[in-house]
Formats: C-alpha cells, sequence, structure tokens
C-alpha cells in the first residue's frame, strides 16, 4: 500500500479555463471559487492531514481571503503559472513567465512558493525535459509536480502524479468518471508518495447547469463534477494527506 498521500488542489476559474478552451460563458455575479467548500471538508478531517493548493496568479486575488484562510490551517502555497495559458517555448521568455507566477502569489499570500505545475502539465519545445527542470530551479522552485520524470539528474524534486497505464488517473478529470475500486487499487499498489491532483471548482462552485450545456466541450467539463468532493473525502479520510513539501522524497 501507498506509504504517503499528496492531495493537491489546482486553484484556478472553471470559466477563464472554459474561455482559453474557446467556449466563453459568463460568469455570475457573486459565483462561488468552491475554496469555503474544499476548507469545510479539511476542516472536518479528524487527523492533522494537509494539501497543497496550486494558484493560478491572476486568479489569486479574487481567492485572497479563501487562501489565507487555508495558509492559516497549514496548508500550503504552490504556483500554476501566472495565467492557464501554455508555457512559453523561449527560455529567456519561459523563466521570467515562471517567475512571474511564482512572485504573484507570494506576494499576495507573504507566504515561500516552494513548487510548481504546469497548466496542461506541457514540457516546452524545443527545450526537452533536463533544460526544462533546470529553469524551474532557476526560477526558484524546490519541486514540481507533473507526469513527466527526469530522474536523478533532475536540479527539482519530482513529484509526479499518480499514473496507471500511462494515464494520469491521479486527475480528478479522471476520477469522476472512473470507478472509486480502481482509483483504490492504483493506491494500494503505489510504492511512492502518490500525488492525487482536483481543482477548487470541484468542492461547491457556481457553476452552469447541465440544462444550459451547448457543446461537447462544456459537456465535458461539467460531467461527473458532483462526485468529485466525494471522492476526495474518502481518500482524505481513508489515507490522510501530506502536502508536497512535508512527504519523504
Amino acid at each position: 500500500m501507498t506509504s504517503e498521500v499528496c492531495l493537491t488542489v489546482d486553484v484556478e476559474d472553471w470559466y477563464d479555463g472554459m474561455a482559453v478552451l474557446g467556449e466563453p460563458i459568463a460568469r455570475p455575479r457573486g459565483a462561488r471559487s468552491g475554496l469555503s467548500g474544499l476548507a469545510s471538508l479539511l476542516g472536518s478531517a479528524r487527523d492533522k492531514s494537509t494539501v497543497t493548493l496550486f494558484v493560478v496568479g491572476n486568479y489569486a486575488a479574487t481567492v485572497r481571503s479563501e487562501l489565507a484562510d487555508l495558509v492559516a490551517s497549514g496548508h500550503e502555497i504552490a504556483s500554476h503559472g501566472p495565467d492557464h495559458g501554455r508555457q512559453p517555448g523561449n527560455p529567456a521568455a519561459l523563466l521570467e513567465w515562471l517567475r512571474q507566477g511564482r512572485a504573484m502569489v507570494e506576494d499576495l499570500v507573504q507566504v515561500p512558493v516552494r513548487g510548481f505545475r504546469s497548466p496542461r502539465f506541457d514540457i516546452p519545445q524545443p527545450l526537452g525535459l533536463a533544460r526544462y527542470r533546470d529553469l524551474l530551479a532557476e526560477a526558484g522552485f524546490q519541486y514540481v509536480s507533473d507526469t513527466s520524470r527526469l530522474g536523478e539528474g533532475s536540479p527539482v524534486q519530482e513529484l509526479p502524479v499518480l499514473t496507471r497505464h500511462r494515464i494520469p488517473i491521479g486527475g480528478g478529470s479522471y476520477q469522476r468518471l472512473l470507478p472509486r475500486a480502481a482509483i483504490s487499487a492504483a493506491l494500494a499498489s503505489t510504492t511512492g508518495p502518490a500525488v492525487l491532483y482536483y481543482h477548487s471548482y470541484d468542492f461547491g462552485a457556481t457553476l452552469p447547469s447541465r440544462g444550459s450545456i451547448r457543446s461537447m466541450a462544456v459537456a465535458k467539463q461539467l460531467v461527473g463534477r458532483g462526485r468529485i468532493a466525494g471522492v476526495f473525502s474518502q481518500i482524505l479520510s481513508r489515507y490522510g494527506s501530506k502536502a508536497c513539501s512535508h512527504v519523504e522524497w
């Protein structure tokens, strides 16, 4: 059975994400982010579990007070980039992009940011994985959580998302569709730290109703969202969670 579980949450706006996908949908006034729902689940946990929040820089100010409450409760803040677009392929531009995302979050919540997760798990071309890892270290990150592994030569610690048969089933988008038994089996067979990730809007955010779906792209982003909080809660109750920077590498 897995020795440690790292539950992580990508803190981003569902409506901004849809706009990036070319499906702009008007955000309702006063829309909930989902972070309060997440905080309630974490607060009801019986142990001292902590999670890591990978925050998109240009969304951080919108949820500043909620992030501050989570930090005060001992949870870790990390970077999900300054925006949710693709990473620049030029080394100098990428380095600036990485530093900007880190600084935006650090300045807002006044805590050091040690970790990074790219918005799409992409490795900028034509850099290659080794050069990409070097730039992450140069940008000030100590660890990265994505779906790639360079190995011993990496200047940053690598904490890859739980993957089976090349499918990142540790991701919330897969967990809303997979049977819980499949997720439990994957966790039971993992020997190192098991990283699973979710999205802030999976925990009670204001999202469009299914009746408003007008395209397959929107449907893909809504179907099954309602079961994610339950899956998260079940894993939290059974395994607990350590923030990424707290696990033994």
